[in-house]
């Protein structure tokens, strides 16, 4: 009996999948196409039926169906098994199948809830609410691209739409579209006289939604405390703690600009992608989580942060911004145009606001030049205030270097010396994260570098492949690159062909061989493709040696251990300039 895995590679073929991303051309018995994991202008990414497998020969990436559709989409290799499942028509039987059949019912009664705002929204009842997005600048295409939708004021039009379907009240309960009341136990729904924003998960499918009220006034249904914004409560689906709304139209593009613009609400996302904006998102009703950054991390490493928050929200936002910076986010701040939010801006001035994410300034940078307005140096108890806005979030920074880089500053600004600076750093609590940058920045370290070995390991096997191929190459190779090598048997075969042996089948690695059997069909001119693939070695090799470095600056940063501090600055400068020589 075929497992899952197994199933699902029988029932897809690679091409086919990788055509709904991507154009490919044929190329002999194999498909070329451009890469969409590094940029380039001439094709260098291959697809061989016969294997179901797929390489690029630019960046050494490569692999199964699998590890395409997972790097495409920033998927897990669960969900990615649960996506390609549902595409290849597998039963996946390991989860509980009562559990299954209700997510499935989630999904279903929420996509249907999804389609019944959309039709009120071009109804007769719908007409003051369509008014409504037009003043706020949202065109008709933004509203069908988004599925913006309108929930009467009714008490139980959906309920009755959903019950004629052939959905129960629990059903719709357990997707949080209806409320029982306490008193009489009747169901009614929990989305009235409101603007509707459907939610969807990274693959696009509704799993909950964000009601904005719409003229409280003129409500029948609507309390006059009622807050201005409702989202769908926690489901089987939907964690407000993980959704981003947006994310299923802008992960693609925040992928490409190696960017995720982090605005406010639903009307800023819209109005973002409106003007072209494309890799805008936005939290659903809540401050940004751990889980967030994760997620986001998936895509990019580099946040714009697009909005100013209100002294309520400043606290919040403060750890947010400290959680992304241990993380190892670099952290941006937009200025957004006429100082209002991203929607009211976009319909201000398209342009601008482009112009505004284009040009961001670092966030702590921007503390720092906002400290020094609020407080005017000239006393001590100044220069200690603004220490303490800017100190918090260098600690929560990951990278000892960058780290070191602001407390020059800040030491500039203010004129404190460094070291003593280096001392108060010790005794600063970072906003609403354990510990300090470098804890966090550890933490995250482990469960990234396996992902840049595993791309390492590609780029190594590819070398081989290609002296395997062509022995004359061996020239271009000298022994002190041999430690650049991070598989002892990739080192192996290497020296074994640089002594004019031969390597044989069952010394290097089944995807070695792989890359080798693809050089029968893919035209590539074998010096330069080598030099490439060598000098993003010895880059990586640098690389790394880098971080070991950077490890060892924040231990002796901590120790105060000023003497090998600078010693360790010396040799990370001169392997700098080697890396940008």
């Amino acid at each position: 009996m075929l497992s899952p895995v197994e199933e699902i590679k029988s029932r897809l073929d690679v091409v086919e999948v990788i055509q709904g991303y991507l154009k490919l051309q044929k190329a002999g018995s194999n498909w070329k196409g451009l890469c969409p994991f590094h940029s380039e202008k001439t094709p260098s990414f291959m697809v061989t039926p016969a294997r179901q497998m797929w390489h690029c020969f630019g960046c050494a990436q490569g692999g199964d169906v699998f590890a395409f559709v997972g790097k495409m989409e920033g998927l897990e290799f669960g969900d990615t098994l649960r996506l390609l499942a549902d595409k290849a028509g597998v039963k996946l039987s390991r989860q509980d199948p009562q559990i299954q059949s209700k997510r499935k019912r989630i999904y279903e009664v929420c996509e249907l809830a999804a389609r019944f705002f959309q039709r009120q929204l071009i109804s007769n009842t719908g007409q003051a609410a369509v008014r409504y997005l037009t003043d706020r600048g949202v065109s008709q295409e933004s509203v069908k691209n988004f599925g913006i939708g309108w929930a009467p004021d009714t008490w139980q039009s959906l309920r009755d739409f959903l019950n004629g379907e052939g959905y129960t009240d629990p059903e719709m309960m357990d997707g949080g579209l209806v409320v029982q009341s306490e008193d009489s136990k009747d169901y009614h729904d929990r989305f009235r006289h409101r603007v509707m924003f459907p939610i969807s998960d990274s693959n696009g499918q509704v799993i909950g939604f964000s009601g904005r009220l719409f003229d409280k006034i003129k409500a029948k249904t609507v309390h006059a405390d009622a807050g201005k914004y409702i989202n769908t409560p926690n489901t089987l689906l939907y964690d407000k703690s993980r959704a981003l709304y947006g994310l299923d139209k802008a992960k693609l593009a925040i992928r490409q600009s190696n960017n995720c613009v982090l605005v406010e609400g639903n009307l800023d996302v819209v109005m973002s992608h409106q003007a072209g904006v494309n890799n805008a998102v936005a939290p659903c009703g809540t401050a940004f989580s751990q889980e967030h950054f994760r997620i986001i991390k998936r895509y990019s490493d580099h946040l714009l942060l697009a909005f100013d928050a209100d002294e309520a929200g400043e606290a919040a936002l403060k750890r947010s911004v400290a959680m992304a910076l241990a993380s190892g986010f670099s952290v941006m701040a937009v200025a957004t145009p006429f100082g209002k939010d991203a929607a009211d801006a976009v319909k201000e001035n398209p342009k601008l606001w482009q112009e505004a994410v284009a040009s961001p300034a670092p966030y702590i940078g921007l503390i720092l030049k906002k400290s020094l307005e609020k407080f005017k140096l000239g006393t001590l108890e100044a220069k200690k205030a603004v220490a303490l806005a800017v100190l918090p979030f260098i600690k929560s920074v990951a990278s000892p270097l960058e780290r070191d880089h602001w407390l020059g500053e800040l030491s500039l600004k203010i004129g404190v010396e460094k070291n003593i600076l280096v001392s108060e750093l010790k005794s600063v609590q970072v906003y609403g994260v354990e510990g300090t940058g470098v804890a966090n920045s550890d933490n995250f370290s482990k469960k990234t570098a396996g992902t840049e070995q595993s791309a390492r390991i590609k780029q190594e096997e590819y070398l081989v492949a290609l002296l395997s191929r062509y022995p004359e190459l061996k020239k271009l190779i000298t022994e002190d690159d041999l430690i650049i090598l991070s598989q002892p048997g990739m080192m192996a075969a290497v020296r074994v062909i640089m002594d004019g042996g031969e390597v044989r089948v069952g010394e290097i690695s089944d995807s070695a061989m792989l890359a080798g059997d693809f050089l029968d069909e893919f035209v590539v001119e074998p010096q330069s493709e080598f030099l490439k693939i060598l000098a993003n070695l010895r880059k990586q090799y640098i690389q790394s040696r880098l971080k070991i470095i950077q490890t060892d600056m924040s231990k002796a940063e901590m120790e105060s251990d000023s003497a090998n501090l600078e010693l360790l600055k010396v040799e990370f400068n001169e392997l700098s300039k080697k890396l940008n020589g």
